[in-house]
């Protein structure tokens, strides 16, 4: 078994932790005093909402493999490409992040203050639990005893849970209050579109980042961010539509145990982004909040409906 991430605190330093604490500085030049520039509170930043989508798909898929589980049996062909298809995705969600994180923000971070080692460091010991799982996941083939073959597969993603949980509330705990000390919104708006233009996300992500944060929180961020409205028309609703018809059926088909039908998006759609499925609910530090108006309770439309690309 893989060494996983440590849920302790970083050291017993930061038991008081400030961001404006002097230590974190790395020179006069950049002071941490950009916090009040801040338009909204940290935990409505796409920082924490891209961990609220990746913990959200934590747990649906542990509640996918649960309710595998559960009907005992053997693996059809169908499930075992459905359940590689939804792991893949989280896996290509899951590097896209850490590959911001580690390529894109901490060379940033650590021009202006002492960014902890332990949150670049934990990274490969969470992959190496991650890679235990999808070597599990590879080796999925039909016939396979549910039981015995994804209850393994059920344990050893547990324990990537059991350390990738703690390591996005030490982020959110210690890397994002620094961050917003010592750059302004726009300053980190401009790494981030930097970043973003040599390695643009993948719309699927974006897609996830939608459904488990919800409408009410995405109408936020849009305008926060400065983001034109019209570009959920272009960009957001497509992405949404790719995670409902690529991934989210596979979901809803392996909870239920029937094969999925794949629905297409309609051009006479006329659904607004009130559409939009209600986030899932998880445990703290950041919950995403409920929008009873929207979808049912495993974030399927209520109707079947995805959103039409033509739709105004």
């Amino acid at each position: 078994m893989s060494k996983v991430a440590s849920s302790q605190p970083l050291d017993e330093s930061l038991k008081n932790f400030s961001p404006t604490d002097p230590k974190y500085k790395v020179s006069d030049k950049y002071l941490p005093d950009k916090e009040s520039l801040w338009p909204y509170a940290a935990d409505q930043c796409g920082w924490v909402m891209v961990h609220n989508a990746l913990r959200g798909e934590i747990i649906q898929f542990q509640e996918t493999l649960a309710a595998i589980k559960a009907r005992r049996g053997t693996l059809k062909a169908w499930e075992v490409e459905c359940i590689q298809d939804v792991f893949i995705a989280h896996l290509y969600n899951m590097e896209e992040h850490h590959s911001t994180e580690d390529n894109i923000l901490s060379p940033e971070f650590m021009k202006r203050f002492h960014y902890p080692d332990k949150l670049t460091d934990d990274h490969e010991a969470i992959f190496a639990q991650l890679d235990i799982a999808s070597d599990i996941v590879k080796s999925l083939k039909t016939g396979d005893d549910t039981i015995t073959t994804i209850g393994s597969l059920s344990r050893e993603f547990d324990i990537y849970k059991e350390c990738i949980f703690p390591h996005f509330r030490e982020e959110e705990t210690y890397g994002l209050p620094l961050s917003r000390a010592y750059f302004g919104p726009k300053e980190f708006q401009k790494i981030m579109s930097k970043g973003h233009e040599k390695n643009p996300p993948n719309p699927e992500a974006i897609g996830c980042f939608i459904h488990f944060n919800g409408v009410q929180s995405i109408r936020h961020f849009l305008k926060a961010e400065g983001i034109p409205y019209f570009l959920w028309y272009r960009e957001v609703r497509r992405s949404y539509n790719k995670y409902v018809t690529e991934t989210l059926v596979k979901v809803n088909a392996l909870k239920a145990g029937v094969e999925p039908m794949y629905p297409k998006t309609s051009c006479f759609s006329c659904m607004s982004l009130s559409a939009v499925a209600e986030p899932v609910p998880f445990a703290p530090p950041y919950a995403a909040s409920h929008d009873k108006s929207l979808g049912t309770q495993d974030g399927s439309s209520t109707n079947g409906t995805v959103l039409s690309d033509e739709a105004a």
